[in-house]
């Protein structure tokens, strides 16, 4: 009951936040699309000498350029927030958005980034953890040695593998917790302080985290066999009708930047320069994929119709 409520007051907040965001706007003529962020680096950057260079933070900025009759106003709210305020009908979108049938009861979709690689690691602050396993772990094998307690955010997505596998698991260990207004960081500090002995993460999370934390010590990882090599990043808005205007219109702006420099410049931003070589073909082939037409959940018939505000 104590964590419904702190639920329930966290999404009160965020409730009122967005309504207070979007009421600054009166007056002004455009559309506002609160967007959510979190602080959640390589993908948002929300301060220090890098702040709104994030890859999601880049690809907002050249969509806004482009929608001149919407107005972005940045929304704190990390997936399951983001989920949950989709379940209550109120206007908000994502650019870093997993397609799960779940989702896809509540919000549209349009194909918005590629994520190379999609590397899920074990992270955690115990050495001898890390020595027990082998090279590259499964992490039902993890899951399954009871000597460790993992950590998990309730109503994230982490693919449909190990959605699967985490589910399976629940359902004779607690493994969740409900997600705090702060997102994921949270969980990498509760790994940090041993208040749990693990959890997983994308890898360029955890190593923008030590980075800019605990440079000295800091939290150790291992690849997970269940990762794969790239992944879709969607945009994903309210499944209203404001929430298809809005992803038609970023829906036609996308065919028309995926041959861009600018486009491709932040979706290939904070990778490696060896992982970026690795992954060129692919990356060539989204590009190409992402021009040639609609790529979206919206129903077929409404594709043509677009948003009023572009007649």
């Amino acid at each position: 009951m104590k964590s419904v409520i702190v639920l329930l007051l966290v999404l009160g907040c965020f409730v009122e936040f967005l309504w207070a965001q979007t009421s600054a706007l009166q007056g002004d003529m455009r559309v506002a699309i609160p967007w959510a962020v979190t602080d959640w680096e390589p993908f948002f950057i929300l301060k220090g000498p890098n702040k709104e260079l994030g890859r999601a933070d880049r690809l907002k900025k050249i969509l806004a350029e482009r929608m001149v009759n919407y107005q972005f106003v940045d929304l704190y709210a990390d997936m399951p927030h983001t989920l949950e305020l989709w379940k209550r009908n109120k206007n908000v979108c994502s650019g870093v958005a997993l397609k799960t049938p779940e989702r896809e009861k509540w919000a549209y979709f349009t194909a918005l980034a590629y994520q190379v690689p999609h590397s899920y690691v074990i992270l955690t602050a115990r050495a001898d953890l890390l020595n027990e396993l082998p090279k590259e772990p499964s992490l039902q094998e993890i899951l399954n040695n009871k000597k460790w307690k993992g950590v998990f955010v309730k109503n994230r997505s982490y693919g449909e593998q190990i959605d699967s596998i985490l589910k399976k698991a629940a359902e004779s260990s607690s493994i969740f917790i409900e997600p705090t207004p702060e997102g994921y960081v949270p969980i990498m500090r509760m790994i940090k302080k041993r208040r749990y002995d693990y959890s997983i993460e994308y890898e360029a999370v955890v190593s923008a985290f030590n980075e800019r934390n605990y440079q000295q010590k800091p939290l150790l990882m291992k690849n997970i066999k269940e990762s794969h090599p790239a992944v879709t990043f969607y945009l994903a808005c309210t499944k209203n009708e404001w929430g298809r205007n809005v992803v038609l219109k970023a829906d036609e702006v996308l065919q028309s930047l995926a041959s861009t420099r600018g486009y491709q410049a932040a979706i290939e931003s904070w990778l490696d320069p060896e992982i970026l070589k690795a992954n060129r073909k692919i990356l060539e082939e989204f590009y190409q994929r992402r021009a040639k037409g609609p790529w979206t959940t919206v129903p077929e018939k409404s594709l043509s119709g677009g948003s009023p505000l572009d007649q």
